[in-house]
């Protein structure tokens, strides 16, 4: 390993800078996995002194390649290899269904024969419109003009007021969080979220190369007070926040901390932005950040945890004076969203269907809500009627990974804290489980009756994984 590295160092010639090429000879060991996920670097003064180069430089190379996501450099321990987000995903959450497994890993919305019904419908009657614009479309970049006002009134009816010039439309959610962060944070700036947070905000810190740091949080969220005092002793570039059901905790912000957190973000000049990906779901919920402080603020939300799980519409606010900068990085990442699919997603914002089928699956998560109360109550520690997900506690005589192990092994599928973790929080003994797996609720409930037989047995003694 050393050997590839002196040679690659060796080879530079004229201008060429040595960092950059050891960053070369580095990355290239991590993608042929010579150097394996988890895999300690040698320090840096022990390079420099095999390389016959200067500390600084290999300084360099290591700073460059935790920004590139490919290592992570930790004060006190030293450099290791990272494990590539979607590796490391693919551990926690099954990437492609299989038939004997009762998948309660994927936070999805429970699919119906009447979002079959709708969708058939809403094809049958674009077959027969001969003037498309919306497939030939390359521009506007965010998005037609129709498209934004239908998104418009989709954030109204959830109390987030938005305009044209400041609203655009997205692949999602997440595509809408990750253009928010592209368009305010660089390497060196830090963010904040909760200390259990969606892993897509984790991976972006990765791509990005910001520094990202958790927030205490309870049962309703993140504590205002630990917020303040981050802002108060450090340079803080925004928060990262999922106030209406978080993933994984469920946990619902009230009214008198959302006003907290947009005053103290007002106060420190902190831009928030906000994943609303599950508000459209609660009946009833308070107003979100964002429409406290629409001038610091990026609300996110999309269609496909509330409406149909393939509509992978969103639509993201963004303060008037960033407009043009997030529009820029939109056009870069994916040039606009897809019209086809902004299509449908407007014509059931203006015809109501994606308002009735909202209702229904407030209905049918009501449900799969109650059947898991009722089942496992003892060990539920966030729920929501209306939410995809349920928070469990993990029994004192089990750890996470080995119950999720042992349920593995009969044919369920949950999800360890891990992929929610903020690198320096205190890791709960928790899983989760969402309740939108594809099966009856006959064999949702079987499943749920196994999972707490096994919360209430002892794991094998000779269980090492």
């Amino acid at each position: 390993m050393i050997e590839h590295w002196r040679e690659a160092v060796g080879a530079v010639h004229g201008v060429e800078s040595k960092y950059k090429r050891l960053v070369k000879a580095i990355a290239s060991d991590i993608e042929s996995e010579s150097l394996r996920a988890g895999a300690r670097l040698p320090p840096q003064r022990d390079v420099a002194s095999e390389l016959a180069i200067s500390v600084q430089t290999v300084t360099n190379a290591y700073k460059e390649l935790e920004r590139q996501g490919l290592i992570r450099c930790e004060v006190g321990r030293g450099s290791f290899v990272a494990e590539r987000v979607t590796e490391t995903m693919s551990n926690y959450m099954l990437d492609t269904a299989e038939r004997s497994v009762v998948d309660f890993s994927i936070a999805r919305i429970i699919h119906t024969p009447e979002h079959d019904a709708m969708w058939r419908k809403v094809c049958a009657t674009l077959s027969k419109i001969e003037d498309q614009p919306w497939i030939r479309a390359f521009r506007p970049i965010a998005g037609f003009e129709h498209h934004r006002q239908a998104g418009i009134a989709w954030l109204q009816s959830m109390g987030m007021p938005a305009s044209m010039d400041t609203l655009l439309v997205t692949n999602g959610a997440a595509h809408a969080i990750f253009l928010a962060l592209a368009s305010l944070v660089g390497p060196g700036d830090t963010v904040l979220c909760e200390s259990l947070t969606d892993h897509g905000v984790i991976g972006s810190a990765n791509v990005l190369g910001f520094t990202l740091k958790g927030l205490e949080i309870d049962e309703y969220g993140i504590h205002p007070e630990h917020f303040e005092e981050m802002c108060d002793s450090e340079r803080i570039t925004a928060l990262v926040c999922t106030p209406t059901l978080n993933n994984p905790t469920v946990a619902l912000m009230p009214e008198s901390r959302r006003r907290s957190i947009a005053r103290i973000a007002a106060r420190y000049g902190v831009f928030v932005i906000e994943d609303d990906v599950y508000g459209p779901l609660p009946a009833t919920r308070p107003a979100p950040i964002s429409s406290h402080i629409p001038d610091l603020s990026f609300y996110c939300t999309s269609m496909s945890k509330s409406v149909l799980a393939g509509l992978r519409i969103g639509y993201m606010t963004t303060p008037r004076r960033l407009a043009l900068r997030a529009e820029s990085v939109l056009r870069v990442s994916s040039w606009m969203a897809t019209s086809p699919m902004a299509e449908v997603a407007t014509r059931w914002i203006n015809d109501g269907t994606a308002t009735r089928l909202v209702e229904m699956q407030r209905g049918r998560l009501a449900v799969r809500q109650a059947l898991a109360q009722d089942v496992l109550g003892p060990y539920v520690l966030g729920s929501h009627p209306q939410a995809l997900s349920v928070w469990l506690r993990v029994p004192d005589h089990w750890q996470a990974e080995r119950l999720v192990r042992e349920l593995r092994n009969r044919n369920i599928a949950v999800t360890s804290p891990d992929p929610f973790l903020v690198r320096g929080a205190e890791r709960p003994n928790a899983v989760r489980l969402c309740v939108g797996a594809e099966v009856s609720d006959e064999v949702y409930e079987d499943a749920l009756r196994t999972m707490r037989d096994v919360f209430e047995q002892y794991p094998q003694v000779h269980d090492f994984g």
